[in-house]
């Protein structure tokens, strides 16, 4: 059986696809937002984790972790037309626009115990400079206004980089091993998830001040996240409780969640459909969040067969699902398995699986050891 473990997710909204990086499978699997099937598969380096759209080139850039690469997909053929060396497990992944340059955080940089955010050109597709950072490089987002780079570094801080100088310029201090970090250009914050700790939070920093400006209390294990610029809503992945923990940016206070599949990691928001896309890693499932209005909660689950160039037809029936958020209206969900199709139960909750969980590892014997969330994994 292919392991699929789907982690990182980015939105191409000139294709209307969303590509999904499978940690477990060497492959990046591409949606379509139209039918919600799967359309293709790229093979990419080993254990591919996030992703970033390049708008300006039709390019997603995927950082491979234990390759230790950028494989770079192109939207048109949907194929790798470059391959980029970095440091040791590359993990975050974001797009600047005004430069033309890709950055990604790695957990080590040249000869350094410490990270590193190396810096990609994607004219050439070559790194042309490398930015040391204290600790252990994860979440990585892009501040258009101020053009500068959020970097999220275990155990517990924030490094800002000058985009135009390459240059940290101030650092916050934020929960335990920080991951995702979202931008919210209406308000200039960065909402950074802390992943552990046991204080579940999501810290928000101005990037005004570079500091601390709130703390907001979400569920166990909140792990990557997206905007929802619409409603003015950040969506929080909850890896510990299977839900996604809804922000309003106005009020930086939850106003609801919904449920989703097994430990939900990797997040994006699909701005042609207004929907949310959400990688379940242990079930090898994609849910999709319809956003809308408290009167039309209904739940579809969509059935999809992974294929290596066209959709395939997605069925859908409905069950009634409910949710505490006044903006999520539906969910349903994609089968992301690499081998034979596979069809979906008809709840929003996708089903466990025999393989290693998040919450644990497992010794050569097959059985369960002791609790170690598998991000922590990555140090090593």
């Amino acid at each position: 059986n292919v392991r699929s473990e789907p982690y990182g997710v980015a939105y191409d909204p000139a294709k209307g696809e969303v590509f999904v990086a499978d940690y477990g499978s060497q492959q990046v699997q591409v949606i379509s937002d139209s039918t919600n099937a799967v359309v293709a598969n790229v093979s990419v380096g080993v254990n591919p984790a996030d992703i970033a759209y390049d708008s300006a080139k039709g390019e997603m850039f995927v950082s491979n972790a234990a390759s230790g690469t950028i494989s770079v997909i192109s939207d048109t053929t949907n194929s790798v037309v470059a391959t980029v060396t970095v440091g040791d497990q590359p993990r975050g992944v974001a797009y600047d626009p005004a430069q033309g340059q890709v950055f990604v955080s790695t957990s080590q940089g040249s000869g350094s115990d410490n990270g590193a955010v190396y810096v990609i050109s994607d004219s050439t597709d070559k790194v042309v400079t490398t930015v040391p950072v204290s600790g252990a490089a994860t979440g990585i987002a892009y501040d258009s206004a101020k053009g500068e780079l959020f970097v999220s570094n275990d155990p517990d801080n924030v490094a800002v980089i000058s985009a135009s100088t390459d240059k940290v310029v101030a650092t916050a201090t934020v929960g335990t091993l920080p991951r995702g970090i979202t931008y919210d250009p209406e308000n200039g914050d960065l909402y950074v998830a802390n992943y552990a700790g046991g204080v579940d939070t999501v810290s928000v920093i101005s990037d005004i001040s570079n500091a601390l400006v709130a703390n907001v209390n979400v569920g166990p294990s909140p792990f990557y996240s997206t905007y929802d610029p619409a409603n003015g809503e950040i969506f929080v992945a909850l890896e510990g409780s299977n839900t996604v923990a809804v922000i309003s940016t106005s009020s930086n206070t939850a106003v609801g969640d919904v449920g989703v599949g097994k430990n939900p990691d990797g997040i994006a928001y699909d701005s042609g459909k207004g929907e949310v896309f959400v990688a379940n890693y242990a079930p090898n499932t994609v849910s999709v969040i319809t956003i809308g209005t408290a009167s039309s909660r209904t739940s579809t689950t969509t059935s999809s067969a992974a294929t290596t160039s066209s959709s395939t037809s997605a069925s859908s029936s409905s069950v009634a699902a409910t949710s505490s958020s006044a903006s999520v209206a539906t969910t349903s969900t994609v089968a992301v398995t690499a081998t034979s199709p596979v069809t979906t139960t008809s709840s929003p909750t996708a089903p466990t699986t025999s393989s290693p969980q998040a919450g644990s590892t497992t010794s050569s014997s097959g059985s369960s050891s002791s609790t170690i969330p598998w991000s922590y994994l990555w140090l090593d």
